[in-house]
This record gives structure tokens, sequence and C-alpha cells, in this order.
């Protein structure tokens, strides 16, 4: 009997840790082609979590790719899970979706600081990204 249960408890959590779902949304400013051929610009990585963006300041090279990985989901698989929606909207007018899971990923090929914050939450939520 208790093997039965570890199994099942085994493959719920399996079933329920799968998939980003979610949308990804283009890159609004053009493919970066990087010097020797290597059309895969260097990226960095923000997560995007209730009422925060982590970090919420980042310093990258001109031609990096950031995505914004949304990790906004609380609760588990037995008490169901609650998902926040948010954006990436920057001061530009580039914008993401409004979504609660996924990934938004935008390539910065000019130096620059690019203020951003979430349309739900307003500049309670909000992040700068500093091209170099």
């Amino acid at each position: 009997m208790l093997r039965q249960v570890c199994t099942t408890v085994a493959i719920a959590c399996l079933f329920g840790c799968g998939g980003s779902g979610g949308s990804s949304s283009g890159n609004p400013t053009g493919p970066v082609t990087q010097p020797g051929g290597n059309n895969n610009p260097p990226s960095d990585a923000i997560s995007v979590t209730n009422d925060a963006f982590s970090p919420a300041s980042k310093t990258v090279a001109t031609g990096t790719q950031v995505n914004w990985n949304w990790n906004t989901c609380t609760g588990d698989v037995y008490s169901g899970q609650t998902c926040v929606s948010h954006s990436v909207t920057f001061d530009d007018g580039v914008t993401s979706a409004t979504q609660d899971k996924g990934t938004f990923t935008r390539t910065f090929t000019a130096a620059g600081t690019y203020a951003y914050h979430c349309k739900v939450h307003g500049a309670a939520m909000a992040g700068t990204i500093v091209v170099n």
C-alpha cells in the first residue's frame, strides 16, 4: 500500500510541475548578429515574481538578450495553484502581454537606460535595464 501511495505522489509531482505554458513575445528590436558568425546573442534572465522583478535593476552589454521568466504561481497540485498576472512594459512603448506564466524576451541593441514596469502594479513593480 505504501509503495502505491509513493508511486502516485511521484507521478502527481511530475505532471504538476511540467510545462512552462503561457506565451512568448518576439524580439521587438530585431535580431543581433554577433561577431564571428554567432547569431545567438548573449542572454541574461530576470524573474517575474509576485509584485517584483528580481533583480529589479540589471546592467548588460549592448546586444544582450534579456529574458523575463514568470514565476508567479503559489500553491501545490493538491490544493490548487494561484498565478498572478504581470506585464513587462517599457517607457519606450515595448511591452509584453499581461500573463501569469511564460516568458518575454527583448534584445538591447543600443546603449542607454530602459525603465519598465508592470501594467497591473504600476510604479510599485518596476525595474531598469542599463545597457553599456
